[in-house]
């Protein structure tokens, strides 16, 4: 999904919304984090690109996990005893 200039700004303005509703300093990390990646265009290109390298290891673990050292055997605990 491309990100416009208009999804941004509406986005800045809810984020508003709720600081004043709830107060700027209430300790909401995703807040401050949403805010940040709403008006810096570094940090979300570094999202972007974080989250990409994680999907590419999944697929990687998914086509081969042995050689990630996955192990994809059932647990033998079946009476769920420790």
């Amino acid at each position: 999904m491309k990100l416009t200039k208009t999804m941004l700004d509406a986005k800045i303005k809810q984020i508003a919304q709720f600081e004043e509703k709830y107060g700027a300093d209430h300790g909401q990390t995703n807040v401050t984090a949403m805010k940040k990646f709403c008006t810096d265009k570094k940090y979300r290109q570094r999202v972007q690109d974080f989250n990409q390298s994680i999907a590419r290891t999944f697929n990687q673990v998914r086509r081969n996990p042995n050689a990630y050292g996955v192990n994809n055997t059932l647990n033998e605990n079946v009476n769920n005893e420790f």
